[in-house]
């Protein structure tokens, strides 16, 4: 006991200890400045590394040294033992004045790093974006597979409800010399990026996929991995991908993500292949390539019967067919609702399988029943599509329409909000808040709202006709009737031939709000025969009516119209008529055809 009390009793007097606090609050304060700055300074994460090694190091060298030498009053000496009942006389390596501003230096520096949050190598990561995968394969013919893979991997992480994730439409932008990481995350909102690359083998069987997270700002990698697998496992792959990433940054998964990414069913590769091409063929919207792809999505699920995804979509594709005349309408509805029953049965929580399936009862089944019971089935659907996968912009945008025709105009916009913020630079969400404010009669707001899409997307017809509409009740409620008819005398080429109605009805509205009643009548009479020509049903023709000040004239005509059509028709027609005309709104008659309906207004 003694010899180690004289033991500890040298090394206090050799200062031992107090150099060990001195270097420890040195090294203290070297590490944390080198942790919270690394990133800014865009050095490498094995710096940050090396000086860690150095300092730890480094910490027996300078004991060992404390122990041998001493700092005296001649300089640096060799130490000696204390002799015994011996004073102090040497000078300590640093004084208590020191010691304070060193701890002092420690305690500003925790501070600072607790305050200026996690370091860069540590971000908090609450969005991301997943950009274009690289083709490694070389082969041209070999993008619509990598496309599927980008795909599939958005679709698997926007799953998660912790992480916000950029829907394909606005990342896609970025295949094509992308600009910098740090500008595509100012432009999409987001913290991190995922980037990758997809490597399809020879053989037909194999891939190879690299993921790698890189942070924004300041702009370093935080995760790289490589995966191999067989192709029967591709859908494990994708999950086992998300997984580590989300492990990786820290996201905390509910029990049902976890359950979800846990497992995947084997698919047929050659299935999986002619359900990329399908899919991928669709976009090109012409009857050519549409047909193309239902014969393959048809033959992917033939080739592997459990294939709940292929089926899903097919139930789109089936749309699609039908608008471009490859199947009647009669085909179309009975192959999408077998399609979609099987991708129900075969994944119940397959947020897009519910979402077609709420579209097909919404569009199909609700205008054909006389009771609301169809109408809250398809809404019932379309929300679930929103509660599997929050991050589906399907879901929230489909739902948002339904909401606008069910007069729950708040709750719409939320939904096209989300929409926003999962695919800033599409058109989808500037389409569904332009069409809400428009219902709802705010025009000026429909028309920036619309203004804002055709800027993204500068051919969409129906931004394109909601714009010239917005304008047009704007102008009216303004009582602007000389600039409305100067905007309609304008209307290029273009417009005319998507929307050739449009000129002389706004025209026909301009004469009568001018008062020029002989114009005016002219335009209506020969819209009237242009209507009845075309065979418009009573309940458009009751629009026009409406326009020309006959309101009379056009509640008869929507009275007619009701008596002989279906409840779900009924909804439709009075949340586009909450719009306009508005001078309808007050009229009793009006209001009781609301009642019908079981709207609110």
């Amino acid at each position: 006991m003694k010899s180690l009390a004289d033991f500890l009793s040298e090394l206090k007097h050799r200062r031992v200890y107090r150099v060990a606090v001195v270097y420890a609050g040195v090294a203290f304060i070297i590490s944390e400045i080198v942790a919270n700055t690394i990133g800014y300074l865009n050095l490498p994460d094995s710096f940050g590394t090396a000086v860690i090694v150095i300092l730890i190091i480094g910490f027996p060298i300078v004991i060992g040294l404390a122990w041998a030498f001493d700092i005296t009053d001649e300089g640096i000496v060799r130490a000696k033992r204390r002799p015994v009942d011996a004073k102090r006389k040497a000078q300590p390596l640093l004084g208590n004045k020191s010691l304070a501003v060193i701890a002092v230096l420690a305690i500003i520096v925790a501070v600072w790093a607790l305050l200026r949050g996690p370091s860069p190598g540590d971000a908090v990561i609450n969005s991301v974006a997943v950009l274009p995968l690289d083709n490694l394969s070389g082969d041209p013919e070999q993008e619509y597979y990598v496309g599927g893979m980008h795909d599939a991997l958005t679709g698997e992480m926007s799953r998660i409800s912790a992480l916000r994730v950029i829907g394909r439409t606005s990342t896609l932008r970025y295949k094509e010399n992308p600009p910098p990481i740090t500008v595509i995350a100012e432009e999409l909102d987001v913290d991190a990026v995922v980037e990758g690359s997809v490597l399809p083998f020879p053989d037909g069987e194999t891939i190879r996929i690299i993921a790698q997270v890189v942070v924004a700002r300041p702009e370093h990698q935080i995760f790289y991995k490589e995966y191999f697998g067989n192709l029967t496992d591709i859908l494990m792959i994708h999950k086992t991908i998300v997984t580590d990433i989300a492990a990786e940054i820290g996201l905390t998964l509910t029990p049902e993500e976890e359950a979800h990414l846990a497992s995947a069913p084997q698919v047929d590769p050659e299935a999986y292949d002619l359900y990329l091409l399908g899919w991928e063929l669709r976009n090109q919207e012409n009857a050519e390539s549409i047909r193309r792809a239902m014969e393959n999505l048809e033959r992917a699920v033939e080739l592997d019967p459990t294939f709940a995804l292929a089926y899903a979509n097919l139930t789109i594709i089936y749309g699609l067919a039908y608008r471009m005349g490859i199947i009647g309408m009669t085909e179309s509805v009975e192959k999408a609702r077998i399609a979609v029953n099987q991708a129900l049965a075969l994944d119940p929580n397959l947020a897009q399988a519910h979402v077609n399936n709420g579209i097909l009862i919404y569009y199909v089944d609700s205008p054909n029943v006389t009771t609301a019971a169809i109408w809250d089935e398809a809404g019932a659907a379309l929300r679930r599509g929103v509660e599997l996968n929050p991050g589906l912009l399907d879901a929230h945008y489909e739902y948002g329409f339904f909401l606008i025709r069910s007069t729950r105009y708040d709750e719409a916009i939320t939904h096209f909000l989300k929409v926003q913020e999962i695919s800033p630079l599409s058109q989808h969400a500037y389409q569904g808040l332009g069409a809400t404010y428009f219902t709802m009669g705010q025009f000026e707001q429909a028309f920036d709202y619309s203004q804002m899409g055709l800027a993204l997307e500068p051919t969409n017809i129906m931004l394109k006709s909601r714009l010239i509409r917005a304008r047009r009740e704007l102008l009216r409620q303004q009582g602007n009737y000389k600039e409305l008819l100067a905007v309609a005398q304008t209307y290029g080429s273009e417009v005319l031939a998507l929307l050739p109605q449009f000129r002389p009805l706004d025209m026909m509205i301009a004469y009568r709000g001018m008062n020029e009643d002989t114009k005016a009548a002219a335009l209506f009479d020969s819209l009237s025969t242009d209507y009845l020509q075309r065979g418009v049903n009573k309940g458009q023709l009751s629009r026009l009516y409406a326009y020309y000040g006959d309101y009379d004239g056009s509640l008869d005509l929507l009275e007619e119209h009701f008596s002989e059509i279906s409840l779900g028709v009924k909804r439709l027609y009075m949340t586009s008529y909450n719009s306009s005309p508005w001078e309808l709104h007050d009229d009793p008659r009006y209001q009781a055809l609301m009642v019908q309906t079981g709207l609110q207004y």
